[in-house]
């Protein structure tokens, strides 16, 4: 058997598989994931005990807005301009154009920023009792929106921009623990935060301008990028508010207490759902090259993906249950009992959540139907705020987790209901690729 020419194919099938680039950033990822969640095991269960769930909410509350707040900034480059530079890969020249357009599209969308920052300034009782939470929230917004990651993510080496983030959160980390002393010091942690985040952005745009050289932007470009890049813009603004907000909109109409509960658990679940996110990321660029340069490949490569997507969440939905009732204690402390059936909701969102990120990105924006998912992403957040409104002032923490299950199970519909009806999924995926079997990225 092992001298067989079918063994010999099968190992060379797999010898080529790991050589690959995808497999080699996934595989890294992964490795770097691994290692970065002995960060949060260590600072989630301390932060929790030391600031009290009225501290640890207030602390969420403000991370929460600086998330949304980035989106302003990112304005949809993340994806955008890695799938250009994805398609420019190897050419120095236009790189340097992509880098110059998004730099100077961000700086124009920094007005924008500073009103969004003045309005919660006046507007959001929590900042203006808390001034210090609002001033480092707004420099932690600064560091993610203005990050280049984009440029690593688009050449297919992130390894090494990973490996930078991770040293520096081991950084963040060792801070935490020395300045976080007493239930009011939730602030320092979120400063511990947002000077990490600045160094990773200093770090990484050096090394991105060191490799391809620095352009000034120019006004007609970086206004054109802002055009071009407005329907991305829809969708990831519209999908990073979704994802980061719901702190935030929970705190609306609930008190920190509460605001605490739902945090906690959500990131639990959060850092559980993580562990797909390293395939995506290593696959979202190869998969908009191999959409523009052989389509019918494409799709008989996706026609295997987004099930195992599926999948892979149910079985993580299922370790979620399991871990949920004596893992909440152990992580948070015990006095987060009401996170307990937040993380069982959560267990419901996962594999819908991880079969909407797969249909979005191996297949619709690789497509570029950022606009079209933009939509149905706005309607899931309108459909979470309106069901936010009527669960969370009755059932607090849970109905806010219910109502994203909720919004979840629209956007899953409505997406599969958009493919159906252009034939994405009849024709170009299921029969175009039955003749052949799966091939090699």
């Amino acid at each position: 058997m092992s001298g067989s020419p079918q063994y010999h194919e099968q190992i060379d099938f797999v010898r080529r598989l790991f050589r690959h680039t995808v497999a080699k950033n996934t595989i890294s990822l992964y490795g770097i994931q691994f290692a970065g969640y002995i960060i949060p095991l260590v600072t989630l269960p301390y932060l929790a005990r030391v600031l009290r769930p009225r501290g640890f909410g207030l602390l969420l509350f403000s991370q929460s807005f600086a998330l949304g707040a980035s989106t302003i900034l990112e304005y949809g480059f993340n994806l955008c301009a890695t799938r250009k530079a994805a398609q420019s890969r190897g050419n120095k020249e236009k790189l340097g154009s992509i880098a110059a357009e998004v730099l100077g599209a961000k700086l124009i969308l920094l007005v924008g920023f500073t009103v969004i920052a003045a309005v919660a300034a006046f507007a959001v009782s929590n900042f203006r009792q808390h001034p210090n939470y609002l001033l480092w929230a707004i420099l932690q917004a600064l560091a993610l929106g203005l990050s280049p990651f984009w440029y690593f993510q688009g050449i297919e080496r992130m390894v090494g921009a990973v490996l930078v983030e991770l040293f520096a959160r081991i950084g963040a980390a060792v801070s935490i623990f020395l300045v976080v002393k007493t239930s009011e010091d939730g602030w320092k942690a979120l400063a511990s935060l947002a000077l990490t985040g600045c160094m990773i952005l200093l770090i990484q745009t050096l090394w991105m301008y060191a490799e391809i050289g620095f352009r000034w932007p120019q006004w007609e470009a970086s206004s054109r990028a802002l055009r071009a890049g407005w329907n991305m813009f829809l969708f990831r603004g519209a999908y990073n508010t979704y994802v980061t907000a719901n702190a935030f909109i929970l705190g609306l109409f609930a008190p920190s207490i509460q605001v605490g509960y739902y945090g906690g658990a959500e990131r639990i679940a959060k850092a559980v759902q993580g562990l797909t996110s390293p395939f995506a990321q290593a696959f979202y660029p190869h998969m908009s090259r191999l959409v523009s340069d052989d389509r019918p490949r494409a799709a008989r490569l996706v026609r295997w993906t987004i099930p195992i997507a599926g999948a892979a969440g149910g079985a993580l939905a299922v370790g979620l249950a399991l871990f949920a009732s004596k893992g909440v204690p152990l992580v948070l402390g015990p006095g987060y009992a009401g996170s307990v059936g937040v993380l069982y909701v959560f267990a419901l969102i996962l594999p819908v959540n991880t079969t909407n990120s797969a249909l979005i990105m191996h297949w619709m924006l690789p497509l570029a139907m950022e606009r079209v998912v933009g939509i149905v992403v706005v309607g899931a957040i309108l459909t979470n705020v309106i069901s936010a409104s009527v669960l969370a002032p009755r059932f607090a923490h849970v109905g806010m987790a219910w109502a994203i299950l909720i919004a979840e199970t629209f956007q899953l519909c409505a997406l599969v209901t958009i493919l159906i009806r252009h034939s994405w999924v009849s024709k170009r995926v299921f029969r175009e690729a039955e003749p052949q079997p799966i091939e090699l990225l």
